[in-house]
């Protein structure tokens, strides 16, 4: 193996992702620091809207990456398989699948009950 793709690699696996924690971390961090903030004023925590971060639905994420990976498997076949030349059906049918992922959690949400979609 090159020194080249070692270091890549490294970097990849390694850095990237403690980089990514560490941001997260600081991050939760200082909305704490603001929340002890507001108490030590005096506000109360309970009356501030509370913000949804899109992260907190699993079940969205889940169908979009589920429907990204069954865009990318026939973009891939279709390449393999010659019907398409151009490597860019692979990413027009990941946005597609991802996208008809979305709208299925739309409407599962929708039968549930549930006014806030993310």
């Amino acid at each position: 193996m090159k020194a080249e793709n070692l270091i890549s690699m490294i970097l990849i696996l390694g850095v990237l992702p403690i980089t990514v924690i560490i941001l997260l971390y600081l991050l939760q961090k200082a909305k704490h620091k603001e929340r002890l903030e507001l108490i030590e004023k005096g506000v109360d925590i309970s009356s501030l809207p509370k913000k949804d971060s899109p992260f907190n639905n699993i079940l969205m994420w889940g169908m979009l990456s589920i429907g990204v990976g069954l865009g990318l498997l026939p973009g891939y076949l279709l390449i393999e398989y010659g019907i398409f030349k151009d490597d860019a059906i692979m990413g027009i049918l990941a946005i597609l699948f991802g996208g008809i992922g979305l709208i299925g959690f739309y409407f599962i949400n929708r039968k549930d009950g549930k006014k806030n979609v993310n």
